[in-house]
């Protein structure tokens, strides 16, 4: 009992790291681990979310996204507003940078908005929205997501008959996201806590650029 006790803050911390870990084990004994497994790792691309996520985390150690979500609910002053502006960032992040790292990009960003004004009750519908944002948004462009720069150059398409090809679903999916976001989300103030938070010059610009040369 008191190994349990000493343990259930770690298991509560790492919920979802120990539910991935589960589902990895069940899957050991549908496929037996051999020598193969070693080659089912794409360790570039572990080693970049790795990377982008160890970013994430010393931004938000140094207050960073604090700071930007009081930023946003002072520009924005809306729950509705606030959840339209984290969607619409993460459509066109998704344009510039991929649907994946645009999603671990601005998702902390909209856990930060809707915790710190007490509006959790959004966090899984504007998750959700996010994410349907980075997918769809990401369309657009050739270089949104691997399944448009597949096509992309596989097929020559120009940029000019790619943007032809997809403006219209694109322009679809903006509207039906939006009105969703006006449909479930209320039009109510938000308000931030009172306390205030400083950032340190020299560490920030050391993150922002590394987060740079990362994307």
């Amino acid at each position: 009992m008191r190994i349990i006790e000493v343990c259930r803050p770690f298991f509560k911390r790492n919920m979802v790291m120990l539910v991935a870990l589960a589902a990895a084990s069940v899957t050991t004994v549908i496929v037996p681990v051999d020598k193969k497994y070693i080659g089912y790792f794409d360790y570039k691309t572990l080693s970049c979310l790795f990377c982008v996520l160890a970013v994430v985390c010393a931004l938000k150690n140094i207050n960073f996204f604090y700071i930007l979500a009081d930023k946003t609910v002072e520009l924005f002053r809306t729950a509705r507003k606030a959840v339209l502006a984290l969607v619409y960032i993460t459509f066109i992040g998704s344009m510039l940078i991929a649907n994946d790292m645009a999603l671990l990009t601005f998702l902390p960003l909209g856990y930060f908005v809707l915790s710190t004004t007490g509006q959790g009750r959004y966090m899984a519908f504007t998750f959700i929205m996010q994410n349907i944002a980075a997918n769809l948004g990401g369309m657009l462009t050739p270089f949104g997501n691997p399944q448009n720069l597949y096509l992309y150059t596989k097929f020559n398409i120009s940029n000019a008959e790619f943007f032809k090809i997809m403006w219209f679903p694109f322009a679809i999916s903006v509207l039906l996201i939006t009105l969703c976001c006006i449909f479930f989300v209320k039009n109510e103030e938000l308000h931030f806590t009172d306390e205030s938070y400083t950032l340190n010059p020299g560490r920030t610009a050391l993150y922002l650029n590394t987060s740079v040369f990362l994307l």
